[in-house]
């Protein structure tokens, strides 16, 4: 049994802490700014631990920092309710990116008394650097990216074949997104992470062998998708993939069509005989939609055309369905250059994947991939 574990993967799932005091006064938290989860935040953390009862866990990380250590205690207590009781150790690789002399400050202070630093850290991340109070430079993102990439082989390593859950910040949970997917630091704020949100991957070896299975899934925290980051204007992508239609997941069609139900959806477009099945079967309680069709082979090409075409001031929700192959092109498209040397690993399955393109000025934002799966519909929620 131990040799046929060695071969497994490790399944790792990513949950940032809840909502906290401080992410309510919209100010910078990293590691130096005392922050406890606000009601919210506890209760989403809960609810986390309800969603991961199943998952059969093994051991929990968390960030030493407050607002973690209060998430994963909360989970815990969840977990136990199920006679679900993982080892739980304190790991300082987890915690937030460090930001000395920003923390506790708020983004419109920041951005005010530091303004050419502040956009450095918006807009070149990967080669932000920052002054610690001795003046010493630093370069907050490479160092933790180099802790966190540091900690994976080692967690892996510790748990072959076993699943484990990571409780930390938006920060570390960025890095391992990007590794997962592939991109590097210059991407750094084109993965969301939401406050309570969960994020699975499973890896061999790390960083070469690595897989996304679920990114953000915020369901448990009461969102119906994903906050937006970057403005409310632009179009927001929600694909499904046809996979839903080929497989008897009959629950899952019908949790998906009660989501769109509740949405504004400003256009369909359906790629294939698939995706067209696929459309009528999750639209089914919106007896006015207008089902656009295209063929597969010119399903980037339509979409693409509207972008050139058209910048909306409001969001604009735009329905895509088709096979998971087609959608998963599309997305890796959207989210790197053509010539990128190396592609974007992501393979949509079923669920929601969401991608949010502010407008031509600011990188595509991966909300979420493979969320709202059947079985994760969760009792209760957030008011």
């Amino acid at each position: 049994m131990q040799a046929e574990r060695n071969f497994r993967p490790t399944r790792i799932w990513i949950l940032r802490h809840g909502r906290s005091t401080l992410n309510q006064a919209q100010c910078f938290q990293g590691c130096g700014a005392d922050s406890v989860l606000t009601e919210h935040g506890m209760r989403s953390a809960q609810l986390a631990g309800h969603h991961l009862a199943g998952e059969k866990i093994d051991a929990i990380y968390s960030s030493p920092l407050a607002r973690a250590t209060q998430t994963s205690a909360l989970v815990r207590e969840e977990l136990s309710g199920y006679k679900v009781n993982p080892d739980f150790r304190i790991e300082p690789a987890l915690q937030e990116i460090e930001l000395p002399g920003w923390e506790g400050l708020t983004y419109d202070a920041v951005r005010q008394q530091f303004p050419d630093s502040f956009r450095q850290f918006r807009h070149a991340p990967a080669s932000f650097m920052h002054s610690d109070p001795d003046g010493t430079q630093i370069w907050p993102i490479q160092r933790m990216g180099q802790r966190v990439g540091a900690l994976m082989p080692q967690l892996i390593s510790q748990h072959p074949g076993r699943t484990i859950l990571l409780v930390t910040h938006g920060g570390p949970a960025r890095i391992m997104l990007l590794a997962a997917l592939g991109l590097d630091l210059s991407r750094f704020y084109c993965v969301q992470q939401s406050h309570g949100g969960l994020s699975c991957i499973t890896a061999s070896n790390w960083p070469d062998q690595i897989r996304l299975d679920v990114l953000n899934e915020t369901h448990h925290t009461g969102e119906i998708l994903p906050k937006l980051k970057d403005g409310k204007t632009g179009v927001r992508l929600l694909m499904i993939a046809s996979d839903i239609t080929r497989t008897n997941i009959t629950q899952e069609v019908e949790d998906l069509a009660h989501l769109l139900e509740s949405l504004p959806i400003h256009r369909v477009l359906a790629a294939g005989t698939e995706g067209v099945v696929t459309a009528m079967r999750v639209l089914r309680y919106r007896s006015r939609a207008t089902i656009e069709t295209c063929a597969e082979a010119g399903l980037c090409g339509a979409f693409e055309g509207q972008l050139q075409k058209q910048h909306p001031e409001k969001i604009m929700n735009v329905l895509i369905t088709g096979r998971a192959e087609l959608l998963s092109c599309l997305l890796a498209r959207l989210m790197q250059s053509s010539d990128a040397e190396n592609p974007m690993s992501l393979r949509l399955r079923s669920g929601l994947s969401v991608i949010h393109i502010p407008d031509p000025a600011h990188q595509p934002v991966l909300q979420a991939v493979n969320t709202r799966q059947a079985g994760w519909t969760l009792a209760g929620g957030i008011a």
